[in-house]
């Protein structure tokens, strides 16, 4: 499929057809795609893209994250252009704080394309072997976290798995961490300002001690950041250069979006909440009646279609009991008018409608049945 244009919470491929968009830019366009807040974003590319050296709307994005979504971290962030390099100079700032090499993830976790963090062909050996996976969502992880750790890093809220019951087994994890001596940076590349204005971090009470973001920060447009206890953040003889990093045009973009969810202009998180709600007991409502074996996880706007009924606790469970025809589900389902993407996570926004979630439901009702 090759995108033309999208609008709303539509997109539009080359040959003209017209799909209702779940993906939404993987989660980053909350307000919708083509929204008032991108269209402001000409004003400053009259005044230059790039400049490579900081620029005034860095400072105001600092000065808002630090007043409004995270007082007790240092007032300054690392800004990128994904969250994968946010992600990549955490784990660097969390080493070269430490002085320890060895990471910690859970399985079913994605943090970016990051050698030894992903599985794939080009990775050496030797750079998986500074990385160690826990299970996710499972208290017996609690013992494997040892001192000789650097930071663990962990989603608050999993996209292979997402679940609103995960509160008590962060507050653990968090625990832990502090009692062994390891650095807990909390992965909200997703989940910031889409869980709530404070992202997980604030739906679940987790003060990490290294946070980053992507995504929705951008307001649409590429961007990473990092942030920390001021101790941490304070390390000297840290790199974390990039040409594009912290661009005025992307800065722009996030002094917009941070506006907006400070002032609940265009984003209401109780709407997002109730939107995901009913779109997860609607249609698990009709899996449960027509005895499908099928069901949809999730925590607030964020969701996931299962292929099984049985409960499931993390992505191994997930793995071992689904189904196995997924992608002729996926197939109908874009045949009957709805989009969603590859990694399958269907994420809700302020432009879906009650209306809309019912289209889509039904359209999944019926590529169950096909």
């Amino acid at each position: 499929m090759v995108i033309k244009k999208a609008y709303g919470c539509n997109i539009q491929d080359v040959d003209g057809n017209v799909f209702i968009d779940t993906t939404m830019a993987c989660g980053a366009q909350i307000i919708g795609h083509n929204n008032r807040l991108i269209r402001k974003i000409g004003k400053q590319i009259k005044n230059g893209t790039v400049y490579t050296v900081p620029n005034a709307h860095t400072r105001d994005v600092n000065l808002c994250l630090k007043k409004h979504i995270n007082p007790d971290l240092h007032s300054e962030y690392i800004f990128c252009n994904t969250g994968t390099e946010a992600n990549i100079r955490a784990i660097r700032l969390a080493r070269a704080y430490t002085g320890k090499s060895k990471i910690a993830m859970f399985h079913g976790g994605w943090h970016g394309g990051i050698d030894g963090l992903i599985n794939s062909k080009g990775v050496p050996l030797t750079t998986s072997e500074l990385i160690k996976v826990l299970p996710y969502n499972d208290e017996d992880c609690l013992n494997e976290i040892t001192p000789d750790l650097a930071a663990i890093i962990i989603e608050p809220v999993q996209g292979s798995n997402p679940r609103s019951d995960v509160g008590p087994f962060l507050q653990k994890l968090q625990k832990q961490c502090s009692d062994k001596g390891v650095l807990l940076i909390l992965d909200e590349v997703m989940t910031g300002f889409r869980l709530s204005a404070r992202g997980g971090a604030g739906l679940f009470n987790i003060k990490p001690d290294i946070v980053t973001y992507g995504k929705i920060l951008g307001g649409g447009f590429p961007i990473g950041a990092v942030g920390g206890k001021t101790k941490i953040m304070e390390t000297k003889d840290v790199f974390y250069g990039g040409t594009f990093s912290g661009n005025p045009l992307t800065m722009y973009a996030a002094k917009l979006i941070l506006d907006t969810i400070i002032n609940k202009k265009y984003i209401q998180y109780k709407y997002l909440d109730s939107l995901g709600e009913v779109f997860r007991n609607k249609l698990n409502s009709i899996f449960q009646d027509q005895k499908i074996p099928m069901q949809v996880m999730g925590c607030g706007p964020v969701n996931k279609i299962v292929f099984t009924e049985k409960f499931i606790k993390n992505k191994k469970d997930k793995d071992k009991l689904e189904q196995q025809n997924q992608e002729y589900f996926y197939d109908r389902l874009r045949l009957n008018g709805v989009l969603v993407n590859t990694n399958r996570i269907i994420q809700l926004s302020m432009s879906h409608t009650t209306k809309t979630v019912d289209k889509i439901i039904n359209a999944a009702y019926l590529a169950v049945k096909g």
